[in-house]
Formats: structure tokens, C-alpha cells, sequence
């Protein structure tokens, strides 16, 4: 969750990395803390001394609202709105990816799409959410554009 130059290394100035932890759970010791630039930590319920030490640790701890025991993401985007922050990055799991899309809060997707073959009948969907019943229901990105990345495909479209 850093921002590098070409050869890898890290740049002097780097964007506010957000972590949409409902419980706080991201251990005070992870690597996250050892990086460059700011770190807010957006949970719902956290204990206070979850609270605590990720605050130790370097974090901003901000807690939300919850929407169905998770933070609320429309709120979380209204604070970051009147910080100034008018782009945001998301890169997740499926059930955060998914709970942006069900609230209509996606406008960019970048995807990737790699030689590699992972999966089972068990594996987590890249997307999560509500979904839709039918093709006909599913969401179609306009202004598609598609690049090659070294050996991986990268995808690019608009939801609106």
C-alpha cells in the first residue's frame, strides 16, 4: 500500500493508506506499520484497547457507524470527502469490494488478470455482495480499455 518509482523504492510523498477494519483487528506488529505514510484505521466496534495499540503503533483510529455490523462506507466517504480526499483507491476483499458496488459506490474498475490459475470449489469470489440473478442484470463497464502488463492483462472501464 505504497506508492514507488520505477525501481521500486518508495516515493517521498505517499497518499493516506486506509485499512475498513470493523473490529480492528489488523495486528499492531504487521508490516503495514513499517511502511512509509499516513495509516487511518476505519472500524465500527473496537475494543478500546484494539483501539490503543494500533494508535501505538502509528495508526489513526476512526470509528464509524455501522451498516449490518460493518463500518459504514457511505460515511466513511463522507469524512474522507470533508478531508479533501476525492479519489480513492480501493483494493480488497470480496466482501469489501462487494458491499462498494451493492451501495453503487464504484465508478472506475481496474482488473487484472494474470497467468495464473487459482480457485476451488471453496475460494473466495474477487467480488462479493449481493450479485445479481441473471446476465441481463449484471453490471457492463463502458469506455473499456485493455492493456498488457508484462504478462499479465490489465482492464480498465467505467460504471457510469
Amino acid at each position: 500500500l505504497t506508492a514507488r518509482d520505477v525501481a521500486g523504492n518508495p516515493r517521498e510523498r505517499q497518499p493516506l493508506r486506509i485499512v475498513v477494519d470493523s473490529s480492528a483487528r489488523l495486528p499492531a506488529e504487521a508490516q503495514l506499520f513499517q511502511e512509509p505514510g499516513p495509516l487511518l484505521v476505519a472500524t465500527a466496534h473496537a475494543s478500546k484497547g484494539r483501539t490503543e495499540a494500533l494508535c501505538a503503533a502509528g495508526a489513526q483510529v476512526m470509528r464509524l457507524a455501522t451498516e449490518n455490523g460493518s463500518v459504514d462506507l457511505n460515511a466513511l466517504l463522507k469524512v474522507l470527502g470533508e478531508r479533501g480526499i476525492t479519489s480513492l483507491l480501493v483494493e480488497g476483499g470480496g466482501t469489501l469490494l462487494g458491499s462498494f458496488f451493492d451501495l453503487g459506490l464504484v465508478d472506475k474498475v481496474v482488473a487484472f488478470i494474470s497467468p495464473v490459475i487459482l480457485g476451488g470449489r471453496d475460494s473466495p469470489s474477487p467480488v462479493a455482495g449481493t450479485g445479481v440473478a441473471t446476465i441481463a442484470d449484471s453490471m457492463r463497464l463502458k469506455r473499456t480499455r485493455v492493456d498488457i502488463i508484462g504478462q499479465d492483462v490489465m482492464m480498465t472501464g467505467y460504471v457510469r
